[in-house]
């Protein structure tokens, strides 16, 4: 118990800590960058702007999860589109409020597939295969980005070689990733022992479970050639659309940039959310001045007020997030039914041509039924 009860002290100061520096980071900007100086780059804000802006968003949103339609559909799994719609949107909250890197709502959603006759560990396989197509798709971006910038603007050292470092980085965790799985061995529990995790005790017992969980992983990536490539196309399909996002987002500030530009700034700011801050406080505001300032397609505080539309419409999001949970049961409850229902025995049955599972409870009798 007092091993739990530190645990979630530690979480919760982590948290805590996170949040404490990300607005130390945002009061240092906006010592620099007055508010007045920030709003009077609101030159085009209107509320059809704003609508239209909206709709783009949700649009976005909607390929995203028609994509993790496709890869459920592909690993036998049949699941309504306006669920997997309202799971992606509970998931992104919580990735986007957590230091988490926008991956820590993804136990969440292979959690809400349990309501859908999924185990979590079935779950949780379709959600990495969908976030690791998104990630290798956004690191590729990342580095047009960067070629683009190198070979147009004149970057600072530092910068310059931070660029080309983190985009080898990405490069190699790509190769790395694809080129053992397309010979059918798996990752996680490769890194797993990488990591020499299996030599403690209480870890090595879930090696095998890992080993297992990789299986429909590695057998979409083999089998599922069509479905990988009909994902690849949908999320090509969801970063152009979010350019045209992006591009709305500086056409309310006033800014009107060529197409290369306004490429360069989306593929490169998205690794301020890489970092570990909820809501990336700070980290994105100093990533958008930092950028304007040295492509020069606007005043720097025009930066600051990219980051404050964009935080706007991410909060909107966590805002539908938390009315849909409270709708299905609440976080509590999603994630108390993941963890917490065991000891479980799992019936799969068939019927109308759709897959469900029935979890039974096993009824344990206490020392007083016993005797």
């Amino acid at each position: 118990m007092n091993l739990n009860i530190d645990f979630k002290s530690r979480k919760l100061w982590t948290v805590v800590g996170s949040a404490l520096l990300g607005v130390i980071i945002l009061i240092i900007i906006l010592l620099k960058y007055p508010f007045k100086e920030i709003f009077a780059t609101f030159k085009n804000f209107t509320p059809l702007m704003v609508l239209l802006y909206l709709v783009v968003s949700v649009v976005i949103m909607c390929v995203l999860s028609f994509r993790w339609k496709v890869v459920l559909n592909a690993m036998g799994y049949k699941v309504p589109f306006y669920k997997l719609m309202a799971y992606r949107i509970i998931g992104y909250g919580l990735s986007y409020i957590t230091p988490s890197a926008k991956v820590g709502g993804e136990p969440l959603r292979a959690a809400l597939l349990k309501r859908q006759g999924m185990t979590f560990s079935e779950g949780l396989s379709s959600v990495i295969v969908d976030k690791t197509i998104e990630l290798s798709f956004s690191a590729f971006f990342f580095l047009g980005g960067v070629i683009l910038l190198i070979a147009s603007y004149a970057v600072p050292g530092k910068l310059l070689v931070t660029l080309i470092v983190l985009s080898a980085f990405f490069l190699y965790l790509v190769w790395a990733f694809y080129s053992r799985i397309m010979k059918e061995k798996p990752v996680f529990a490769h890194l797993f022992k990488i990591l020499r995790l299996h030599k403690f005790r209480f870890l090595a017992k879930h090696y095998d479970a890992i080993v297992k969980f990789e299986e429909p992983i590695i057998k979409f990536y083999k089998t599922r050639k069509k479905a990988f490539f009909i994902a690849v196309a949908l999320s090509f399909c969801s970063l152009l659309i979010s350019l045209l996002e992006y591009h709305l987002v500086l056409s309310m500030l006033g800014i009107k940039a060529p197409v290369g530009i306004v490429f360069m700034v989306f593929s490169l700011a998205g690794f301020a959310f890489l970092i570990p801050l909820p809501m990336a406080l700070g980290t994105f505001e100093a990533f958008q001045v930092s950028l304007f300032a040295i492509l020069g397609i606007g005043p720097a505080a025009a930066g600051i007020g990219v980051a404050m539309i964009t935080r706007s419409r991410d909060l909107l999001w966590v805002l539908c997030a938390s009315l849909l949970s409270l709708y299905i049961g609440s976080f509590k409850n999603i994630v108390r039914r993941a963890y917490g229902d065991r000891p479980i025995v799992g019936v799969g049955i068939v019927r109308r041509g759709q897959r469900h599972r029935l979890d039974i409870k096993i009824h344990r009798p206490s020392e007083k039924e016993r005797k």
